[in-house]
């Protein structure tokens, strides 16, 4: 976004919590596919362990360390999926005449002259 509130041209005209969410999203793959080729060579430190055995060990303590990234990944969706939600950016209602958003307090729409204090007070049907 622009300092003046415009978006930049080379920008889709997105919530900042929807770059937030994608930007979550694009380290958390960067982690687990950095995580999963760092398992590939042969480990070093294995003190008396074989070659064969350190690289298994190292192997399956890379596959672990997926296997818990991967519930860390999906509790930080929800979490940002649910304040996305929460923080709707909406600053007004509907026209129900025309369809046009009005400012919430704005009493008389601009676009159609609608008054929304006549539709709130009006009548309901007849009682028989």
């Amino acid at each position: 976004m622009a300092k003046n509130g415009k978006r930049l041209g080379f920008l889709p005209g997105w919530r900042k919590g929807t770059y937030i969410i994608l930007i979550f999203n694009l380290i958390m793959l960067a982690w687990i596919i950095s995580g999963a080729s760092s398992a590939s060579g042969d480990a070093t430190n294995c003190g008396s362990l074989s070659q064969a055995d350190c690289n298994a060990a190292a192997g399956i303590g890379t596959g672990i360390a997926i296997m818990l990234l991967i519930p860390l990944w999906a509790m930080g969706d929800i979490i940002l999926g649910v304040i996305w939600l929460v923080t709707n950016g909406k600053k007004g209602r509907d026209c129900p005449v025309c369809g046009t958003t009005v400012k919430k307090g704005v009493l008389v729409c601009q676009s159609c002259g609608h008054d929304f204090r006549t539709a709130a007070v009006a009548p309901g049907p007849a009682p028989a």
